[in-house]
């Protein structure tokens, strides 16, 4: 049997080696338009500020295809899929290869808002950039030392952007990011987190500007400047849009594969053609786009089995799941952050924020389970996070845990629960008084 893989991104590369892992035997080919066997994207800030070579995000190296026995074709553009005969046809040649099963790992592409003018200078090179390949970041980075540019924007405050913007500052550039919703890391954090992220982000000299729609990209020949709904203009000699991916579907759909924002596939990751599945970015799955990490990594696993003709395990969606380091600090967000967005009851929230510190916990509980966290600035926690996710949990583990505590007022027994309270006893003025009794603050104890 011969499987062919339509992209050497995470989930193509990780189906590729999933499916060797449970069968020796079949044969495996790759083809991919990239020029470099698979790398990391997540790094690719750091090729722009020279902080890393190309070589060090290559993860799997061409002589680990060997080893797996896995075909891998680079350079190599699919410009047609035709289900009935089981064929692609390659950009160049003039013969098309079959296949007995394909999975279509297509990936996705950076979305470009609707702004005037963007499209216009991206595409003519003359200051608008979206980085998601090793050929991009060659390109920035040969753009700001050919302009000798001072000024640099990143259109949002995603995670992507902020490690780019990062990074572009660490080339000597001023760097403003510019985010269209109220807060940073809207997905994964909430307002009085996102809020602490700003602080701690404006500290290490990169400017935030945040609730702003760009309307327009401005400039004579190349970028000069952006504009702002309201009027606002913001000087600048490169601007980078980083405003989250659109799944790439276009060669699916003309081969008349079911598509909507993505490829439809079930919970098998078959798609709407026999013997065709898909997986990674590019896909839909119960109406919901995943586009993070973790989701291509499951979904592998679960797409992998199925080409072979197992069956045992469905996809069901992916928990959204972070950990990583934003510009050094330590970041973890899992599952649902913000239970205010739920119509129905029964959500509890146990919260510490340490904004003195720059530490920030939550955990989000729904009828004693664990449904969502923060941890922010403290990771110490996130083993015990990742394993009681959707379990019971006991309360007075997670305020051990999480170093909440009760303090009793000693004149009339009144409570102060750091847990539902919006500033930790520390933190309080030394002129505090007991809302009960009007008792000092140091007549308080902790609560054994």
């Amino acid at each position: 049997m011969k499987i062919v893989i339509i992209g050497n991104n995470i989930s193509g590369t990780f189906t590729a080696q999933n499916i060797r892992n449970l069968n020796e035997e079949v044969e495996i080919e790759i083809f991919t338009k990239e020029k470099y066997p698979y790398y990391t994207r997540v790094n690719l800030p750091e090729l722009i500020s020279e902080q890393v070579k190309i070589d060090d995000l290559i993860t799997f190296k061409e002589n680990w295809y060997s080893s797996k026995n896995i075909k891998l074709n680079l350079n190599t553009h699919i410009i047609k899929i035709t289900p009935k005969l089981k064929t692609l046809e390659i950009e160049g040649k003039n013969y098309p290869i079959s296949y007995d099963k394909l999975v279509l790992a297509l990936g996705s592409t950076p979305n470009i808002p609707p702004i005037k003018n963007a499209l216009r200078f991206k595409n003519e090179k003359k200051g608008v950039f979206t980085l998601r390949s090793i050929y991009d970041a060659l390109e920035i980075k040969e753009y700001i030392s050919e302009k000798k540019a001072k000024k640099a924007i990143i259109i949002g405050g995603g995670l992507l952007g902020l490690e780019l913007a990062n990074q572009i500052k660490n080339t000597g550039l001023k760097t403003t990011v510019v985010e269209f919703f109220p807060r940073l890391l809207p997905r994964q954090l909430d307002t009085e987190c996102g809020e602490m992220l700003k602080k701690e982000i404006e500290g290490k000299g990169i400017k935030v500007v945040l609730d702003a729609a760009t309307e327009e990209i401005f400039g004579n020949g190349s970028v000069t400047g952006i504009r702002l709904k309201g009027g606002k203009e913001i000087k600048t000699d490169i601007v980078l849009i980083q405003a989250g991916i659109k799944p790439t579907i276009d060669i699916a759909k003309e081969a008349n594969i079911k598509t909507n924002r993505g490829i439809i596939v079930n919970e098998y990751l078959e798609t709407s053609e026999k013997d065709i599945y898909a997986v990674g970015d590019c896909i839909e799955y119960n109406e919901q786009i995943w586009g993070i990490i973790p989701a291509s990594m499951e979904q592998s696993k679960i797409v992998a089995a199925s080409v072979l003709g197992s069956k045992k395990v469905r996809y069901q969606g992916t928990t959204p799941k972070n950990t990583l380091k934003i510009m050094g600090l330590d970041l973890t967000s899992v599952g649902n952050i913000d239970p205010s967005k739920e119509t129905s009851g029964g959500w509890e929230i146990l919260k510490k924020a340490d904004k003195k510190g720059s530490c920030y916990k939550k955990l989000v509980l729904k009828d004693n389970k664990l449904k969502g966290a923060i941890l922010f600035g403290d990771n110490d926690a996130l083993s015990y996070v990742y394993n009681k996710m959707e379990k019971d949990v006991d309360k007075d583990e997670l305020r051990e845990l999480l170093e909440l505590y009760i303090f009793i007022c000693n004149n009339c027994g009144m409570e102060y629960d750091e847990a539902v309270m919006e500033i930790l006893f520390k933190d309080l003025p030394k002129d505090f008084k007991c809302p009960s009794c009007n008792g000092p603050k140091e007549d308080f104890r902790k609560k054994k």
